[in-house]
This record gives C-alpha cells, sequence and structure tokens, in this order.
C-alpha cells in the first residue's frame, strides 16, 4: 500500500468521493448526501452523465410502484426467481446475494428516485426478456422517464452528454412508434417536440441525467467535471480519499467514509478490449470509458470478475465525436432477413433476447465460434428498413447486392452451396409458419415486436447481405462487489473504505440479460445501495 498522506486539507475533502456521474454515480451521490455526508461527484469527462446520457434509459424495475398500482401483482421472490431461472446456470454460487439486492432493492430504489429527484416515470409496455420463465412478467417492470427541462440543472444545464440517439423521444415514444416508422411517429409527435424544444426538455438518457444530477444540486453535491480521477489514496489497507487532476492540478482528497467507482466499462482501453474482446467492430460507450475503475481497483488489490462481458447489441454505425461509433439499432426480428456465421449457417433465432450472447459464443480455445456474422435479406426487407439502409447508404460497400444467393455468397466470402441450403431451409420453415431450428417468434418477446410477421420467406431479389457488426455498448467487468457493493479482494474480504457500483463492477447481469433495460436498472439500485452502505460505515 501507498504511504501514509501528509495530512494537509485540501477545500473539496468530504465524506464521500463519488467516481463518474452515470447513472450509478448520481444515485450512489443521491443516497450519500440524503443521508447527510458531503459528498463530491468527480467526472473526468467535460460531459456530465457518461453512458447513461447516452442511452434511450429503458429502465427494468421490478415491483415498482406503477405497476403495482395498475394492478400487475409481482414481489422480490418472483423476481429472484426469474434471475436465478434466466441467468447463466453456473452463475449462481458467486451472484446470487447481488440477485437478491435487485430483487429486494430496486422498487425501494425507484420510490427513493421519486422522492428525492424531480424525474417522473411511465411504464413502458416490454415485456421480460424470458418473460414465460417462473416469475416471469409479460408487463410492468420496464419504465422510463418523461421529459424534463435542462435548465434545472442552472450552470450545467448545457453540459449534459450528446447522445447519437434521439433525446426528444422518451424510451416509451422510441419503442412504441418512433423506431417502428420514423417519420410517422415523428410527425405524430410534433406537437410535443415543439413544445420541449421550447422548454428545453429532454427525455430518454439525457433527461435521467438530468433528473438525477438535479436532485443532487438540490441537496448540496458538489458536482465537478473535467476532474480526472488517477488513483486511490490508501492508508493501513484502507482507502482513504483520491488523487485527481482538476484544472491542471493534482489534489489530493480525503473521503472520510469512502469513494465509490462508477467509472463505467473500459471499452476505450485497447489493451483490455484486445483481451477481452478481440475483433470488436464498435463501441456505443463514451471515449471516457477507458477502464479507470478496474484499473484502480486492481492497484489496491482487488479481483476483476465478468471482463469478458458486455452489452452486446445489434447495432449500425455512426459518427460521435470524430469517430466511427455504434449506433443500437434492432432490426433483425422483421420478416425476409435471417442472420448466418462464417459457415453460411443460421445459429439463432433472429429476434431473440440472447442474440448478443449468441454473437460472442466462444469456444474452449477463446475464439468465437460465428464472427464474422452476415444479415441475408431480400428487396421486401431493404424496403422496409428504413433507419438501416439509412445509415448503410453512408458507407458505399457496406451493403452488397446481388442477383442470386449465390452470387451474393461469393461477394462475401461464403459458400455458395451452403448459403443457397440455408436460405431453401429457413423458406421452408417460413411456408410453413414455424422455424423448427431455431422456433423464430414463438416468445412472448418475440410476438411483441413481430406479431405474426416473425418469419417471411427470403425470396425476392436483388438479394443483399450487410455484416453484422459485433459492437459492445458497454462492458460489464470489473471489481467483485458483495451485497453492499463493497469492493472485494481475491479471498473474498472487502476493501475498507471503497465501493464500485455500475458497469464498472463486476456485473451480476451479464452478456445475457434478464430485461431490457437491465443495465441502468441495476446501475440505478447498486449505486443507492453503494451510497448507503458507505453513509452506515464508521470512519
Amino acid at each position: 500500500m501507498a504511504a501514509p498522506l501528509i495530512d494537509t486539507a485540501d477545500p473539496l475533502d468530504c465524506d464521500a468521493v463519488i467516481v463518474g456521474s452515470g447513472a450509478a454515480g448520481l444515485a450512489a451521490a443521491l443516497a450519500a448526501a440524503s443521508e447527510g455526508q458531503r459528498t463530491l461527484v468527480l467526472e473526468k469527462s467535460r460531459w456530465l452523465g457518461g453512458t447513461t446520457a447516452m442511452s434511450g434509459a429503458g429502465t427494468w424495475i421490478p415491483n415498482n410502484r406503477l405497476m403495482r398500482e395498475a394492478g400487475i401483482a409481482d414481489s422480490s421472490e418472483e423476481t429472484l426467481t426469474y434471475i436465478r431461472g434466466v441467468s447463466p446456470p453456473d452463475w449462481e454460487a458467486t451472484e446470487d446475494a447481488l440477485w437478491r439486492v435487485l430483487a429486494e432493492q430496486s422498487a425501494p430504489m425507484f420510490d427513493f428516485l421519486e422522492r428525492t429527484t424531480p424525474l417522473a416515470f411511465e411504464l413502458v409496455r416490454h415485456p421480460d426478456l424470458y418473460a414465460e420463465a417462473p416469475g416471469g412478467k409479460a408487463f410492468g417492470r420496464m419504465v422510463s422517464v418523461k421529459p424534463i427541462s435542462r435548465y434545472r440543472l442552472g450552470r450545467l444545464w448545457n453540459r449534459v452528454r450528446p447522445s447519437v440517439k434521439p433525446q426528444f423521444f422518451t424510451y416509451k415514444e422510441l419503442v412504441d412508434g418512433v423506431l417502428k416508422d420514423p417519420w410517422r411517429g415523428a410527425l405524430k409527435l410534433a406537437p410535443a417536440l415543439a413544445r420541449r424544444l421550447l422548454l428545453g426538455e429532454r427525455a430518454a438518457g439525457n433527461g435521467l441525467t438530468i433528473g438525477l444530477a438535479a436532485g443532487c444540486l438540490k441537496l448540496g453535491v458538489d458536482i465537478r467535471l473535467e476532474a480526472a480521477v488517477e488513483r486511490l489514496l490508501c492508508e493501513d489497507d484502507r482507502v482513504v480519499g483520491v488523487e485527481a487532476r482538476i484544472g491542471g492540478q493534482i489534489r489530493r482528497i480525503r473521503a472520510r467514509k469512502g469513494v465509490v467507482l462508477a467509472t463505467g466499462g473500459f471499452d476505450w482501453d485497447p489493451a483490455a478490449m484486445g483481451r477481452h474482446f478481440p475483433g470488436l467492430d464498435l463501441t456505443g460507450a463514451p471515449a471516457s470509458n477507458s477502464g479507470d475503475g478496474q484499473r484502480m481497483a486492481a492497484e489496491v488489490g482487488a479481483e476483476l470478475a465478468h471482463m469478458d462481458q458486455a452489452n452486446i447489441a445489434p447495432a449500425t454505425f455512426t459518427q460521435y465525436e470524430g469517430q466511427r461509433h455504434a449506433q443500437p439499432l434492432y432490426e433483425t426480428y422483421a420478416p425476409h432477413v435471417i442472420l448466418v456465421n462464417r459457415h453460411a449457417e443460421r445459429f439463432v433465432s433472429e429476434g431473440s433476447p440472447a442474440l448478443g450472447e449468441a454473437v460472442d459464443a466462444r469456444g474452449a480455445d477463446g475464439q468465437h465460434l460465428h464472427l464474422p456474422a452476415w444479415r441475408i435479406f431480400d428487396s421486401r426487407f431493404a424496403s422496409a428498413a428504413k433507419l438501416s439502409m439509412h445509415f448503410a447508404s453512408r458507407e458505399p460497400g457496406f451493403v452488397r447486392q446481388a442477383d442470386t444467393i449465390e452470387a451474393l455468397a461469393v461477394e462475401i466470402g461464403l459458400d455458395p452451396a451452403r448459403l443457397r441450403a440455408t436460405v431453401d431451409r429457413f423458406n421452408g420453415w417460413a411456408a410453413g409458419g414455424v422455424d423448427r431450428d431455431f422456433h423464430r417468434g414463438e416468445t412472448v418477446w418475440e410476438r411483441h415486436y413481430t406479431g405474426d410477421r416473425a418469419l417471411g420467406t427470403v425470396a425476392e431479389p436483388p438479394f443483399h447481405a450487410a455484416p453484422f457488426l459485433y459492437v459492445s455498448l458497454g462492458t460489464k467487468g470489473g471489481p467483485r462487489t458483495d451485497a453492499q457493493c463493497r469492493v472485494l479482494r481475491a479471498d473474498r474480504s472487502a476493501i475498507a473504505g471503497l465501493y464500485c457500483a455500475g458497469i464498472a463492477m463486476a456485473s451480476p447481469i451479464g452478456t445475457r440479460a434478464v430485461g431490457a433495460g437491465t443495465t441502468i436498472g441495476p446501475c440505478l439500485t447498486f449505486g443507492y445501495v453503494a451510497g448507503r452502505a458507505l453513509s452506515e460505515r464508521n470512519a
């Protein structure tokens, strides 16, 4: 451990230092400040909100107040049964205590946010990813924020991180209409959008960030941007503060109760990504997600886990901060398209909630089983997939086209006979109405998107192929934590004074999500738990 600190006070010395300003960090700050702790948030970027601000902010909160008021029964016991039943079977031994936290603390966290922030939420008509499983719900656990004015942030009103997603729409509006038919959906909402523009209102991830930060500011939380924490300060095996670069100066800031790492993922750490996600095409996380929390935790003895887990999701590409960047876009569930691997074979239902996990599947040698993968579709899908084709048109050659399946296979380097056989087999299932290989369109989740249109032959030329990009919207590996979000060593002893929350921690919800919104929801819940646990600690 580092040598004892020189006992020199810094004006920023406080009870709680929160590193990072996404959902987890702001929830932790809010919880700590509500318990009377002098709280400081340090964000290394010039922008507030991290990955959260860039997201749609669909949020999975079981047993929430809104679903209860709508007459939808839920309980922590049902939630825990559901998570246990659909998570990877070998995870229960290490993650069950954290699953229990999600089952028991998500609803209290939600009530807490409604009491302490100006946020207002609404139910989103979204099923759990595996609604058929014991404890699953077809509706109720998914919520989104309503629009909120960014002028509530005072001097920070224009410092919320921009997004590649439109932030004038709520998540509910996006999934219920805008993404299904962008132009008609936007036209329908035109009066509301005009009002939001006039009042400075934002929704989705920007809205969630605004509401959380506004609640923090009301409680006296000091939020500093462009404040990069570079290392943790320790005394006698205890974390007692941070060393940060603020305004070009190195500051050594004490935290009497503790430090919460909420720094996000490590998507922009080339060495770590090359080791854990070789061949990744794009990330949807901001460049500030460079693994600072994981690195600093490891430096003081933390055990890192789940470093091969991430929010692997369907996406196209766009530009963000001068770099090629992921734009989330989920269209493979639509008719007249299939997904094939490098062997020209289907390997998953194209509408599966576990699509990302299937794409990222690896063999015993750690090598990918299916990548590179391709979307194969006909002229009907090309005409209907307006957003997908719009983004693809920005990069000539991204979508290949041919008059026959065999010629298309040659274009993309696949075996023509095998691709022909794969398409014919799928077309046979589509004509019969049942996908006997992967049961596409048979789950509650898939029917939510497709109704009776889950299949549809790939038969009308010209035929098209587009890479199915290997994308992370945020890694989910980091230091292991206990049920109080205390960071653990390999021997499971806690590092005193150090907490971690959000996707900086070893998330108990990995690549196999249990619901849409099970990135943001757990970030909020574990941030809330960390802030409360820190407040209860004897300094």
